[in-house]
């Protein structure tokens, strides 16, 4: 009789030590966004959020979050076709008000400007008026002088513009001469400036944004992981000073220091 007990509490152990250990997978959707999400010559992602995601894993054992790419464009039905819980550094007014979804905290704010090839005859009054202009800019991304419309019919049909999948190539127009315009955050900018010294006297950057918007995490409801658990696990970072160090690896700065 004692060895049938200790046999039950052996296994019996067992399982209580496989549940304690079991952790949930949560899925974190995200796109190619220069300095959030980048990815290198041998297709491997890196960037804010890839850090971010590793040190949630490193500081708490309930979840377990793993990165799952999507495309700027297509990251709505994704969501909605729930291939990822959860995506991070997103701003409601980028197609998202209308979406059954719940909203963490702001974590980070961030501005977008506008870059064109210095010349003589430019100064800051360039960037009054965008009519007539060539831009080069993101496919799938939102952009206040368009009225936050991402759709590739509308862009094509009121603007003149090209849409490419790279900041690097869209700079590189710039630079070129073969475009007027492009759009880029100023964190993406700063650490292009940052890689690229010598550039920085070959570009007018504008003095006014084209918007200023605030990152936050969006989750689908039935997500395993609720808006307020994220919000706690996002203050108790943020009070051990990870966040600031992801921030500070990356060169973020505030809307108010300009390149």
């Amino acid at each position: 009789m004692k060895k049938y007990i200790l046999v039950f509490f052996i296994v019996f152990g067992g399982l209580i030590g496989t549940a304690q250990a079991a952790v949930e997978t949560i899925k974190v959707g995200g796109y190619y966004f220069p300095p959030f999400v980048d990815k290198n010559d041998k297709e491997q992602y890196f960037g804010i959020a890839i850090d971010l995601i590793k040190e949630m894993n490193y500081f708490q054992d309930k979840f377990y979050f793993q990165f799952v790419p999507t495309s700027p464009k297509r990251r709505y039905s994704a969501f909605e076709q729930k291939e990822f819980d959860l995506i991070m550094f997103e701003d409601l007014a980028w197609g998202w008000k209308n979406k059954d979804l719940a909203a963490s905290k702001v974590i980070l704010q961030g501005g977008e400007v506008y870059i064109t090839k210095a010349e003589p005859f430019k100064n800051q009054s360039y960037f009054d008026s965008l009519k007539d202009k060539s831009f080069a800019v993101i496919l799938g991304y939102h952009y206040g002088f368009a009225g936050f419309n991402a759709d590739e019919k509308f862009l094509k049909k009121n603007f003149k513009i090209k849409l490419n999948t790279a900041h690097s190539i869209n700079i590189k127009m710039i630079l070129s001469g073969r475009t007027d315009i492009s759009v880029v955050s100023l964190s993406n900018l700063n650490r292009y400036l940052k890689k690229n010294p010598g550039k920085r006297e070959m570009l007018l950057v504008s003095e006014k944004f084209d918007q200023q918007y605030n990152h936050r995490i969006l989750l689908r409801k039935d997500a395993q992981i609720d808006v307020l658990e994220m919000n706690t696990l996002l203050t108790q970072m943020d009070k051990a000073g990870i966040l600031l160090r992801i921030w500070e690896k990356y060169g973020i700065l505030s809307p108010a220091n300009r390149p």
